[in-house]
Protein backbone atom coordinates (compact mmCIF):
# COMPACT_ATOMS: atom_id res chain seq x y z
CA UNK A 1 0.00 0.00 0.00
CA UNK A 2 0.98 4.01 -0.24
CA UNK A 3 2.86 5.10 2.81
CA UNK A 4 0.53 6.57 5.19
CA UNK A 5 2.88 7.32 7.96
CA UNK A 6 2.84 10.86 9.81
CA UNK A 7 5.53 13.17 8.58
CA UNK A 8 7.17 13.14 12.21
CA UNK A 9 7.33 9.34 11.69
CA UNK A 10 8.04 9.08 8.09
CA UNK A 11 10.04 6.42 7.26
CA UNK A 12 12.50 8.18 5.43
CA UNK A 13 12.43 10.85 8.04
CA UNK A 14 15.09 8.47 9.87
CA UNK A 15 17.85 7.44 6.50
CA UNK A 16 20.38 10.33 6.38
CA UNK A 17 19.54 10.03 2.32
CA UNK A 18 16.59 11.54 2.87
CA UNK A 19 16.67 14.05 5.33
CA UNK A 20 17.73 17.07 3.65
CA UNK A 21 14.57 17.20 1.15
CA UNK A 22 12.81 19.85 1.69
CA UNK A 23 8.49 19.58 2.44
CA UNK A 24 7.40 19.30 -1.55
CA UNK A 25 10.36 17.26 -2.33
CA UNK A 26 8.79 15.07 1.10
CA UNK A 27 5.58 15.29 -0.22
CA UNK A 28 6.51 13.54 -3.30
CA UNK A 29 8.69 11.15 -1.73
CA UNK A 30 6.09 10.02 0.15
CA UNK A 31 3.44 9.71 -2.86
CA UNK A 32 6.20 7.37 -4.82
CA UNK A 33 7.03 4.85 -1.39
CA UNK A 34 4.60 1.76 -0.61
CA UNK A 35 4.78 0.52 3.32
CA UNK A 36 4.44 -3.47 3.83
CA UNK A 37 4.13 -5.33 7.05
CA UNK A 38 6.87 -8.43 6.86
CA UNK A 39 6.27 -11.26 10.05
CA UNK A 40 9.60 -12.46 11.42
CA UNK A 41 11.10 -15.37 9.16
CA UNK A 42 9.77 -13.62 5.69
CA UNK A 43 11.66 -12.98 3.00
CA UNK A 44 11.57 -9.58 1.71
CA UNK A 45 14.13 -10.72 -1.59
CA UNK A 46 15.97 -13.55 -1.85
CA UNK A 47 19.88 -13.80 -3.42
CA UNK A 48 19.70 -14.09 -7.30
CA UNK A 49 15.99 -12.72 -7.86
CA UNK A 50 15.66 -9.43 -10.08
CA UNK A 51 14.10 -6.00 -9.13
CA UNK A 52 14.54 -2.60 -9.61
CA UNK A 53 13.54 -1.65 -5.47
CA UNK A 54 15.65 0.52 -2.42
CA UNK A 55 14.26 -0.84 0.62
CA UNK A 56 13.88 1.12 4.08
CA UNK A 57 13.39 -0.50 6.99
CA UNK A 58 10.63 1.95 8.73
CA UNK A 59 10.40 -0.32 11.64
CA UNK A 60 11.81 -4.18 12.72
CA UNK A 61 15.19 -5.29 11.61
CA UNK A 62 16.48 -7.52 8.93
CA UNK A 63 19.23 -9.76 8.24
CA UNK A 64 21.65 -9.67 5.30
CA UNK A 65 22.54 -13.03 4.48
CA UNK A 66 24.11 -15.58 1.38
CA UNK A 67 24.97 -19.07 1.07
CA UNK A 68 28.11 -20.38 -0.70
CA UNK A 69 28.05 -23.67 -3.01
CA UNK A 70 28.38 -25.87 0.36
CA UNK A 71 25.19 -24.45 1.20
CA UNK A 72 26.66 -22.40 4.40
CA UNK A 73 25.15 -19.70 5.46
CA UNK A 74 26.80 -16.28 5.67
CA UNK A 75 25.30 -13.65 7.47
CA UNK A 76 26.52 -9.65 6.33
CA UNK A 77 24.58 -7.48 7.91
CA UNK A 78 22.00 -6.61 10.66
CA UNK A 79 19.67 -4.04 9.46
CA UNK A 80 17.78 -2.01 11.68
CA UNK A 81 15.16 1.60 11.59
CA UNK A 82 16.58 3.46 8.93
CA UNK A 83 19.07 0.92 7.27
CA UNK A 84 18.37 0.73 3.18
CA UNK A 85 18.87 -1.69 0.99
CA UNK A 86 18.68 -3.51 -2.68
CA UNK A 87 20.64 0.06 -3.69
CA UNK A 88 22.65 -2.39 -6.31
CA UNK A 89 18.93 -3.70 -7.92
CA UNK A 90 17.96 -0.11 -8.11
CA UNK A 91 21.01 1.36 -9.70
CA UNK A 92 21.54 -1.55 -12.17
CA UNK A 93 18.71 -3.60 -12.19
CA UNK A 94 21.04 -6.76 -11.14
CA UNK A 95 19.97 -9.38 -9.26
CA UNK A 96 20.06 -9.10 -5.47
CA UNK A 97 23.50 -10.38 -4.04
CA UNK A 98 22.01 -11.47 -0.62
CA UNK A 99 19.17 -12.59 1.14
CA UNK A 100 16.75 -10.47 2.89
CA UNK A 101 15.19 -12.39 6.10
CA UNK A 102 13.07 -10.07 8.24
CA UNK A 103 13.79 -10.95 12.16
CA UNK A 104 10.75 -9.64 13.69
CA UNK A 105 6.84 -8.69 12.61
CA UNK A 106 8.64 -5.32 10.74
CA UNK A 107 7.55 -2.50 8.62
CA UNK A 108 9.23 -1.75 5.54
CA UNK A 109 8.99 1.19 2.69
CA UNK A 110 9.98 0.71 -0.97
CA UNK A 111 10.26 2.83 -4.09
CA UNK A 112 10.88 1.54 -7.43
CA UNK A 113 13.65 2.73 -9.97
CA UNK A 114 11.18 4.97 -12.50
CA UNK A 115 9.86 6.86 -8.83
CA UNK A 116 13.05 7.21 -7.37
CA UNK A 117 14.40 8.86 -11.18
CA UNK A 118 11.36 10.88 -10.64
CA UNK A 119 12.27 12.10 -7.20
CA UNK A 120 16.02 12.54 -9.09
CA UNK A 121 14.46 15.23 -11.55
CA UNK A 122 12.83 16.94 -8.82
CA UNK A 123 15.93 17.16 -6.37
CA UNK A 124 19.56 16.65 -8.42
CA UNK A 125 20.91 16.83 -5.25
CA UNK A 126 20.06 13.60 -4.31
CA UNK A 127 22.41 11.44 -6.20
CA UNK A 128 24.69 13.14 -4.91
CA UNK A 129 23.62 12.41 -1.29
CA UNK A 130 22.98 8.54 -1.87
CA UNK A 131 26.64 8.74 -3.62
CA UNK A 132 27.96 9.87 0.03
CA UNK A 133 24.81 7.17 1.85
CA UNK A 134 26.30 4.33 -0.14
CA UNK A 135 30.58 4.96 0.50
CA UNK A 136 29.49 5.36 4.15
CA UNK A 137 28.12 1.53 3.83
CA UNK A 138 30.91 0.36 1.85
CA UNK A 139 33.35 2.11 4.72
CA UNK A 140 31.57 0.65 7.62
CA UNK A 141 31.67 -2.32 5.92
CA UNK A 142 35.29 -2.54 5.05
CA UNK A 143 36.00 -1.30 8.52
CA UNK A 144 34.05 -4.06 10.36
CA UNK A 145 35.33 -6.91 8.74
CA UNK A 146 39.00 -5.38 8.58
CA UNK A 147 38.65 -4.63 12.33
CA UNK A 148 36.84 -8.04 13.56
CA UNK A 149 39.56 -10.13 12.27
CA UNK A 150 42.06 -8.47 14.69
CA UNK A 151 40.33 -8.82 17.41
CA UNK A 152 39.95 -10.65 20.72
CA UNK A 153 36.22 -12.68 20.93
CA UNK A 154 35.83 -10.28 23.63
CA UNK A 155 36.61 -7.16 21.90
CA UNK A 156 34.37 -8.64 18.49
CA UNK A 157 31.50 -9.35 21.53
CA UNK A 158 31.58 -5.44 22.36
CA UNK A 159 32.00 -4.16 19.26
CA UNK A 160 28.72 -5.92 18.23
CA UNK A 161 26.92 -4.76 21.28
CA UNK A 162 28.06 -0.91 20.29
CA UNK A 163 27.03 -1.04 17.13
CA UNK A 164 23.17 -2.41 17.68
CA UNK A 165 23.53 0.05 20.92
CA UNK A 166 24.39 3.27 18.19
CA UNK A 167 22.32 1.83 14.87
CA UNK A 168 19.42 0.51 16.94
CA UNK A 169 19.35 3.91 18.44
CA UNK A 170 18.82 2.28 21.87
CA UNK A 171 18.93 3.51 25.67
CA UNK A 172 20.96 0.91 27.60
CA UNK A 173 18.68 -2.23 26.75
CA UNK A 174 19.55 -3.76 23.68
CA UNK A 175 17.24 -6.80 22.08
CA UNK A 176 19.25 -9.07 19.75
CA UNK A 177 17.65 -9.18 16.69
CA UNK A 178 18.59 -12.64 16.10
CA UNK A 179 18.96 -15.82 17.36
CA UNK A 180 22.44 -15.92 19.21
CA UNK A 181 23.37 -18.67 16.73
CA UNK A 182 23.28 -16.00 14.55
CA UNK A 183 25.07 -13.29 16.09
CA UNK A 184 27.92 -16.13 16.48
CA UNK A 185 27.66 -16.60 12.97
CA UNK A 186 28.63 -12.96 12.09
CA UNK A 187 31.01 -13.11 14.29
CA UNK A 188 33.00 -16.05 13.48
CA UNK A 189 32.27 -18.28 16.88
CA UNK A 190 30.86 -20.80 18.13
CA UNK A 191 26.85 -19.97 20.15
CA UNK A 192 28.57 -21.95 23.07
CA UNK A 193 31.88 -19.61 22.81
CA UNK A 194 29.05 -16.58 22.81
CA UNK A 195 27.01 -17.53 25.74
CA UNK A 196 30.43 -17.99 27.60
CA UNK A 197 32.05 -14.57 27.40
CA UNK A 198 28.41 -12.90 27.59
CA UNK A 199 28.25 -14.77 31.28
CA UNK A 200 31.53 -13.75 31.57
CA UNK A 201 31.21 -9.85 30.39
CA UNK A 202 27.73 -9.78 33.06
CA UNK A 203 30.41 -11.27 35.86
CA UNK A 204 32.18 -8.67 35.18
CA UNK A 205 29.45 -6.20 35.76
CA UNK A 206 29.89 -5.13 31.95
CA UNK A 207 26.26 -5.76 30.88
CA UNK A 208 23.02 -7.88 32.36
CA UNK A 209 21.88 -10.82 30.20
CA UNK A 210 18.59 -11.94 30.13
CA UNK A 211 17.49 -14.32 26.83
CA UNK A 212 18.02 -11.66 24.24
CA UNK A 213 17.80 -9.25 25.88
CA UNK A 214 20.99 -7.40 27.12
CA UNK A 215 20.74 -4.32 29.30
CA UNK A 216 24.81 -2.29 29.17
CA UNK A 217 25.63 -1.21 33.00
CA UNK A 218 28.99 0.21 31.74
CA UNK A 219 28.86 1.49 28.27
CA UNK A 220 32.12 3.38 28.49
CA UNK A 221 34.03 0.60 29.54
CA UNK A 222 32.90 -1.38 26.46
CA UNK A 223 34.35 1.51 24.31
CA UNK A 224 37.38 1.57 26.27
CA UNK A 225 37.76 -2.69 25.19
CA UNK A 226 37.46 -1.72 21.76
CA UNK A 227 39.59 1.89 21.63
Amino acid sequence: MICDHEKNDACFSKVSLFQHLDLAEATLLTSLLHTRKYHKGEHVVQEGERSDTLFVIHQGSVKLSKYNENGKEHIIRFLFSGDFFGQNALLHQTPHQSNAEVLETSSICSIRKQDFNQLLEHDPKLAYHFLLAITRLLNETDEWNSSLSAMTTEKKIAKLLLDFHTRNRAGHEIRLPAFKKDIALLLGITPETLSRKLNMMQHQSLLQVNGNEIRILQLQELKDMIS
